[in-house]
């Protein structure tokens, strides 16, 4: 018995080290956009050494990036629990649980991220979660830009009428520091730090055409004008847009949900910080260069969050 134990030590010890290697390659795979490959090698590194912290983090964080969000966050937390660094998980579970609306587990979280006035905003949003109001569907107008942005849009915030630039790049909803004085927006802030750039703000209602979002996730940055904004594709990334250029026009959908069958091309999709990233002939292609808008310049095309993937028509 003591013989084989002996025996088994240096596997034990291999296993990790083994799936190491393969998430390294994983990782090489899915920076050249060979993204199918990259997932066999995460599940792989899972099932090799299924209580390896990183194998279960790196799946993890893959899936979220894919739109699994519920379970990517279950993997992180798992990863946390079977050792890996609290302040690394925290880092990457905290966008996660924002984008599921989860304010009850992000004001919780170890070692969180966020800064004191973020810290304040998440326990508020958890006695006051977001709540979206109004039709099925909206269509609303849109105003293609010729670079950079994916283009403007028009939102309402109370009496105010503001021009929304949509960015990919962008988190949440930007205003003009003078909307820090606004009783239709809830301002956090430190006592201790002047930084209207550390401020974490909500907006109490933004309309979209006849779509109305409450308590959006907001911060405060200088703009050409208060009648100025930024608005992050992920404000409206959940109501499974269909952008037509030939229409100047944006569908809207309130239960964010398409056929899993709708016509046209699909094309994968991941999700990073840096903004969402077409995969395309073995390339990840950013949303906001050019080379997507000329992909998809042929017809309308959907964001399909839920599945990871772009619709194009």
């Amino acid at each position: 018995m003591r013989r084989r134990l002996l025996l088994a030590i240096p596997l034990l010890a291999a296993a990790p080290l083994q799936a190491q290697g393969v998430l390294s390659r994983a990782d090489n795979l899915l920076r050249v956009g060979r993204m199918f490959a990259a997932e066999t090698l995460y599940y792989y590194a899972v099932r090799r050494a299924p209580r390896d912290p990183e194998a279960r983090l790196a799946l993890g964080r893959y899936l979220a990036a894919r739109g699994a969000l519920r379970i990517g966050a279950v993997l992180m937390e798992e990863a946390r629990y079977f050792g890996a660094d609290p302040k690394k998980v925290a880092g990457y579970l905290a966008p996660v649980y924002m984008q599921l609306g989860d304010f009850r587990a992000l004001a919780g979280l170890p070692n969180t991220p966020l800064h004191n006035a973020e810290r304040s905003r998440a326990e508020w949003l958890r006695d006051h979660p977001p709540v979206l109001e109004g039709p099925d569907s909206v269509s609303i107008h849109w105003t293609p830009a010729d670079t950079g942005a994916l283009g403007t849009v028009v939102v309402r915030i109370g009496q105010a009428t503001v021009r929304a630039t949509l960015d990919p790049r962008a988190h949440g909803l930007v205003l003009d520091t003078a909307w820090m004085r606004s009783k239709e927006t809830k301002v956090f802030a430190s006592k201790f730090d002047n930084d209207v750039r550390n401020a974490a703000g909500v907006t109490l209602a933004v309309a979209l055409g006849d779509l109305t979002l409450r308590q959006v996730i907001t911060s405060f940055a200088p703009q050409p004008s208060p009648t100025d904004a930024v608005i992050g594709l992920d404000v409206i990334m959940p109501l499974a847009p269909t952008v037509d250029a030939a229409a100047r026009r944006i569908l809207l959908r309130k239960s964010g949900r398409v056929e899993r069958d709708m016509p046209g091309e699909h094309v994968q999709t991941l999700l990073f910080g840096s903004g969402l990233w077409l995969v395309w002939e073995q390339s990840m292609i950013p949303l906001a260069g050019e080379e997507a808008r000329r992909l998809l310049s042929g017809g309308p095309w959907t964001l399909d969050w839920r599945r990871g993937q772009v619709v194009a028509q």
